[in-house]
């Protein structure tokens, strides 16, 4: 009889424990390497969102635990990391951060059944596609189109020398692909200068191959922190050329390791720097308190995609597939203003123009 009780009282007690698991969602990102300042901004983005969840009860009462794992903007690292995460039996991945990682993990997820809801990837080729992977930003063909009429209406850019980062092929060549299109449409020229991040990069040889093109604009189309390099060789040689940049270089790094280098660098960004949204102000003043710095566009975004995938699990009817949930049940909140997905995933929110000036992000458009 005891053994009975005994053996009564175990279950009661594992099984009131297994009610009482938390939701395990995990965070996939760079944050070693050159681009750990965007897998940074993102996974701190995601935990203020998953510790303000926790805050208000959790997801139908039940506390949310981040799992973070390093992709090292590497492929073998990224395929281990998501077999990681789903071993873990996470609900979700919030991430990759870059387009590269995307497309080593989304098969992985894909196979597992797992969502993966990504703050920034934006190659061309993961959109229009009924697939796990959700996407918060407008595609490559998007922003590039909008950097070409810009630069061709408003700076009177003709000649285009372009910096492309081979290491994230999948953004960069779809990011050039859509910019050139655009240009040459317009009847201007663009020159790629193709080089592969790492610390044996000579950025000197990099920035003479693209300025023996003569250009009167170069296009880098890099990290923040090899951006930051190419303007400094850039700006030793040449102090009036126009310089811009895709997206993926709008992070605080640029700035912090540009200094007078990048001053009037143009730039595209998730949401706008001037915004008085009182969520973005809030969000930026809570993420600046605690980390002494600005989110930047990858916290921003990875906050929005904690928090959207947390409010779909809650808003998840029983049964219901959560690629079901994210289409149909939105809008969800976010930072700056409500979000939808369409069919396939996308959001195709349009970035903003911006401009670096005194140290500081600007809007422009």
């Amino acid at each position: 009889m005891r053994r009975i009780v005994a053996c009564l009282l175990a279950f009661l007690v594992v099984g009131g424990c297994g009610e009482r698991q938390p939701v395990r969602i995990g965070f996939l990102g760079g944050l070693s390497g050159s681009v750990a300042d965007l897998g940074e901004s993102g996974r701190n983005g995601a935990q203020i969102a998953v510790e303000e969840i926790n805050r208000s009860g959790g997801v139908n009462g039940r506390q949310v635990e981040l799992i973070v794992r390093d992709d090292a903007q590497s492929p073998e690292r990224a395929i281990a990391a998501t077999n990681e995460l789903i071993a873990l039996h996470v609900e979700g991945i919030i991430g990759p951060m870059t387009s590269a990682m995307a497309e080593v993990a989304l098969p992985i997820a894909q196979q597992a059944g797992v969502v993966l809801v990504s703050p920034t990837v934006t190659a061309r080729k993961f959109f229009g596609l009924e697939d796990n992977l959700f996407l918060l930003m407008s595609s490559t063909r998007e922003e590039a189109r909008l950097s070409a009429e810009f630069h061709f209406n408003e700076n009177g850019a003709r000649r285009v020398a372009a910096i492309q980062d081979l290491k994230n092929r999948a953004y960069t060549e779809s990011w050039l692909r859509e910019f050139t299109v655009a240009f040459q449409g317009l009847g201007g020229e663009v020159f790629p200068v193709a080089y592969e991040s790492g610390s044996e990069v000579n950025f000197g040889s990099v920035v003479r191959a693209a300025l023996s093109k003569q250009p009167d604009a170069v296009l880098m189309i890099a990290s923040a922190a090899d951006a930051a390099r190419f303007a400094q060789k850039i700006r030793e040689r040449n102090r009036q050329i126009l310089l811009f940049g895709s997206q993926w270089a709008a992070t605080e790094r640029l700035v912090e390791l540009g200094g007078q280098f990048v001053e009037g660098m143009v730039l595209h960004n998730y949401f706008d720097r001037d915004s008085k949204a009182p969520e973005l102000v809030r969000l930026r003043q809570i993420y600046t308190q605690r980390f002494l710095r600005e989110p930047g566009f990858a916290g921003i975004a990875a906050y929005d995609a904690t928090r959207i995938f947390l409010t779909a699990l809650a808003r998840r009817q029983h049964g219901e597939p959560l690629q079901e949930t994210l289409v149909i049940r939105g809008p969800f909140p976010g930072a700056e203003g409500e979000i939808s997905f369409d069919r396939f995933g996308d959001n195709r929110r349009l970035s903003h123009v911006t401009v670096v000036r005194d140290g500081q992000f600007v809007t422009l458009r």
